[in-house]
C-alpha cells in the first residue's frame, strides 16, 4: 500500500520501530554506543544516497557563494548528515540525562543576555531554523522555567507523529498540529508562554516569497503575525553543536514589529530582518544546517 506522503505502509512502521528501538539503546546502553550507531546511521545514508548529497552540497554552493573548492563542499555535506543523525539521537537520549549533566555543556550566555535585552520576561518567540539540535533547544527553554509552545508537522506516520509528540511532552514542550495552531499559539502568548519555531521553510497558509542567500522561495509570516497581535519580541537565533559535547546558542537579532502602519508592510520588513539574521548564522554553521530540499523549493513543490 502506497500513501499519499508516497511511503508504503512497511515504510511508516520501520520508521516506528527505528525511533523506538533508538530511544531503548539510549536507555539502557552506556552513552557513547548509541553514538556510534547514530554515526553509522548517517554514514549510511550519505553513502547511500545521492540525491541528498548533490542537493546539500548545491545548496553549500549556494551559501557561499563558489568561496569554496568542491572538496570542502563534499565535507560539509557529510557533516550535514552526519550533524543531523547526532541531533536525532540527542533527542531520544534527552529523557534519560541527568539535567545537571546537560547544563554543564550548555553555553546559553547569548540568550540570556538577548532576553534580557528585549525586554521580555516570558512572552517571546524564537525564530530559528533547523541548525544543530533544535529539540534541545526547546527542552532547554522549558527547564530555564519557560512554557514552550510550538508547531509540528503530521509525519507521513501517524505513530511517528504520535511519538514525537509524546516525547516533546516529555521534555516540556507542547506541539500542536498546524490545523489551529495560530489561535493556540496566540492564547499561549497570552497567557505568558514562549513560542519557538522554525522558520526557514513554509508550512501553513501564511507565508510569502523573500530570498535566501539570493533564491527566492516562500518563506511563513505565522511567527510574525502573533507577534503583532501578541505584542511580544521575536528572537532570531539557534543552538549550535560546539565541539563533540559541548552546544552554544547563537543569537541573531531581537525585533519588534511596528505598531503603526500598513500590517503587512510592518510584517515583511521584519520577515526581511530575521531572514538575513538566518543567513549569517546559517553561513556561520552550515556544515548544522539540515535542509534537504534545494533551496527554493517547498513542501508544496512537491520535493
Amino acid at each position: 500500500m502506497v500513501t499519499a506522503h508516497g511511503s508504503t505502509l512497511a515504510d511508516r512502521m520501520i520508521g516506528f520501530i527505528f525511533y523506538h528501538l533508538g530511544a531503548f539503546f539510549s536507555r539502557v546502553l552506556p552513552r557513547p554506543i548509541p553514538q556510534w550507531i547514530a554515526r553509522i546511521i548517517g554514514e549510511a545514508n550519505y553513502a547511500l544516497r545521492p540525491r541528498t548529497r548533490r542537493v546539500v552540497v548545491e545548496n553549500l554552493r549556494v551559501i557561499h557563494g563558489g568561496t569554496y573548492p568542491e572538496q570542502e563542499l563534499r565535507r560539509r555535506a557529510h557533516a550535514v548528515v552526519i550533524n543531523f543523525a547526532r541531533a536525532i539521537q540527542l533527542f531520544l537520549e534527552l529523557p534519560f540525562m541527568r539535567w545537571e549533566e546537560i547544563a554543564a555543556r550548555c553555553d546559553l550566555e547569548a540568550f540570556d543576555k538577548a532576553l534580557e535585552e528585549s525586554g521580555a520576561t516570558h512572552s517571546f518567540i524564537i525564530a530559528s531554523a533547523h541548525i544543530g539540535p533544535w529539540e534541545l533547544g526547546g527542552y532547554l527553554l522549558s527547564r530555564l522555567g519557560h512554557r514552550v509552545h510550538t508547531v509540528a508537522l503530521e509525519h507521513p506516520s501517524k505513530w511517528v507523529t504520535r511519538f514525537y509528540s509524546g516525547r516533546r511532552a516529555q521534555l516540556g514542550v507542547q506541539a500542536y498540529p498546524m490545523e489551529g495552531s495560530f489561535y493556540r499559539l496566540k492564547e499561549a502568548l497570552d497567557g505568558g508562554g514562549c513560542v519557538a519555531l522554525l522558520v526557514d521553510r513554509a508550512y501553513g497558509k501564511a507565508k510569502k516569497r523573500f530570498s535566501l542567500f539570493g533564491v527566492e522561495g516562500e518563506f511563513p509570516l505565522g511567527h510574525l503575525l502573533l507577534a503583532v497581535r501578541g505584542g511580544v519580541p521575536v528572537l532570531t537565533g539557534a543552538l549550535v553543536f560546539d565541539g563533540r559535547e559541548r552546544y552554544r546558542y547563537v543569537h541573531g537579532g531581537t525585533h519588534r514589529v511596528e505598531t503603526e502602519g500598513d500590517e503587512t508592510e510592518r510584517v515583511e520588513r521584519v520577515q526581511e530582518a530575521c531572514l538575513r539574521d538566518l543567513e549569517r548564522i546559517i553561513k556561520a554553521h552550515s556544515d548544522q544546517w539540515c535542509h534537504f530540499r534545494p533551496l527554493g523549493r517547498t513542501e508544496s513543490d512537491g520535493y
